[in-house]
């Protein structure tokens, strides 16, 4: 399953930037591979094995900075302040093999059995009996029409039958909806996903209501966004029943996101079916969210781990930032805002509308009072100094930490090598999978500015932690204590007996 939601599973992930800034650092340890995910992957997994490249910790100097996202590589260049040194610890992965790897992971991932190669041909049906049934649920002319599709396409009519022998009981009004989605391409993805997702053990035991909210998702998805829905509904059906903050399912944010009014100054930049495949995207695979080429690795993050621990609480963030008022309240309080130019095309750095909206409204929280971010240049700009930021400081990661996820947390800053072998011994035991909702953030030093990622897991040997460009990597247990120099901890978690 692709999140923590009853999940024992992190997905390996590398990405690739849609419009680059600056050639993008090589990964000095190879991406981890989780060996469960290559079961059904037809792949020489032996093949797959990159060349390790030399060692660059030992290059890494200890500057104890505030953090200045890798993304922001061509301003620090620009600025006189980015070096080669600052290269190679994190980064995107461009190796062909792990990306070709990660292709046939997540398209197996947000594809529903059903609609992979291999399937079955339907046997046609009976068009006379179609017909009678169409009769009462349709408009003659449509009747005809979707039985004339049915008899051109086998799979059509398959469709068709199995829709309403799964919908007997279903109100009108809802049914009328699923048809529709289901007529728009019947013989197709549209068609597929309707028919097998109302016949799913998953539908039949939801309420009423319930079953409204799938009508109205399903209603404003495209063709992609269908597919991942029946992905969700066969792989973690129990992900829709998740609870947000305020009581909210998974399931009736989405709806929400789907039905409510976009917020005026969205329009232009993108749609309401765009915002809502996109979350929809993130929540069925989490391992999409990234920071692109934007300065947002903080803040990319937390959104990682909000998707893959609280999917409901992720969904209603977006919703009240997306919706008419522009604005919702976190967790432990605070509001986000929608501020002018978060889906602006120009601030998109390779990241989907979600991660680009979300990213920016968080930077614009978490950077201080008397600052104000510019999503387009990916800055924040101090209003009373002019003074201009690419990151976040220790304390501001602290606070929307701590909104964001409802608990205190506590910044532990390491000024040397030995502080941080010591913090090293109390990680150790530590696994993000055990600990939903409890992320531990660690700035690790690039030289001349620090890039924040997320632990996974520490052993004695090994630290596995979340890159926000979309990797999951690992450093040996001796490089730690050379590059980390902060540790953002949630203060009522113990590791290792220490909390």
């Amino acid at each position: 399953m692709p999140f923590r939601v009853g999940s024992n599973v992190r997905f390996n992930v590398v990405t690739t930037p849609t419009t680059p800034r600056e050639p993008q650092p090589q990964p000095v340890e190879p991406a981890v591979v989780d060996p469960r995910l290559l079961a059904n992957i037809r792949t020489d997994a032996t093949s797959y094995e990159p060349v390790k490249p030399k060692t660059r910790f030992d290059a890494i100097k200890r500057t104890g900075t505030d953090d200045d996202s890798l993304g922001g590589g061509a301003v620090l260049k620009q600025k006189g302040v980015y070096d080669v040194v600052n290269e190679g610890v994190v980064g995107r992965d461009t190796d062909p093999n792990r990306l070709a790897l990660r292709d046939a992971i997540w398209d197996r991932l947000e594809t529903p059995s059903y609609l992979r190669e291999g399937a079955t041909a339907p046997k046609p049906v009976d068009a006379k009996k179609l017909a009678s049934v169409l009769g009462d649920a349709v408009s003659a002319r449509q009747a005809a029409s979707l039985t004339k599709k049915a008899q051109t396409a086998p799979q059509a009519g398959h469709n068709l039958v199995e829709f309403f022998s799964n919908t007997k009981s279903l109100s009108k009004d809802v049914k009328t909806s699923l048809l529709s989605t289901l007529a728009s391409d019947p013989a197709g993805i549209a068609g597929s996903v309707v028919a097998n997702l109302t016949g799913s053990k998953a539908f039949g035991a939801m309420s009423a209501q319930d079953k409204a909210h799938v009508a109205t998702v399903m209603s404003r998805l495209d063709e992609k966004g269908l597919k991942t829905l029946g992905a969700l509904f066969e792989n973690v059906p129990e992900a829709l029943a998740d609870k947000d903050s305020a009581g909210g399912t998974l399931l009736s944010n989405l709806a929400t996101l789907a039905s409510q009014p976009l917020n005026a100054s969205l329009t232009g930049h993108t749609s309401t079916d765009e915002v809502l495949s996109s979350v929809l995207a993130d929540v069925m695979n989490p391992n999409r969210v990234e920071q692109g080429t934007a300065n947002t690795c903080t803040v990319a993050s937390m959104q990682f781990e909000l998707v893959a621990d609280e999917p409901a609480e992720y969904a209603r963030l977006m919703a009240g930032i997306t919706g008419p008022k522009g604005t919702v309240k976190m967790k432990a309080g605070g509001d986000l805002r929608l501020g002018p130019g978060d889906a602006d095309e120009r601030a998109r750095d390779g990241r989907s509308v979600s991660q680009t909206i979300f990213q920016s409204v968080a930077m614009e929280y978490a950077n201080g009072r008397f600052s104000n971010y510019d999503p387009v240049l990916g800055v924040s700009i101090n209003e009373k100094t002019g003074e201009e930021r690419l990151g976040l400081r220790g304390e501001n990661q602290q606070a929307l930490l701590e909104k964001l996820f409802g608990v205190n947390y506590s910044i532990n800053r390491l000024y040397s090598e030995s502080e941080s072998t010591n913090a090293f011994a109390k990680l150790v035991g530590w696994d993000a999978r055990g600990n939903r909702n409890r992320p531990i953030v660690v700035d690790i030093d690039q030289g001349k500015f620090n890039h924040a990622v997320t632990l996974e897991s520490v052993s004695k040997e090994k630290v596995v932690f979340r890159d926000p460009y979309g990797v999951l990597r690992s450093m040996s247990a001796e490089a730690f204590p050379k590059v980390a120099v902060a540790i953002h901890m949630p203060m009522d978690v113990k590791v290792n007996g220490v909390g």
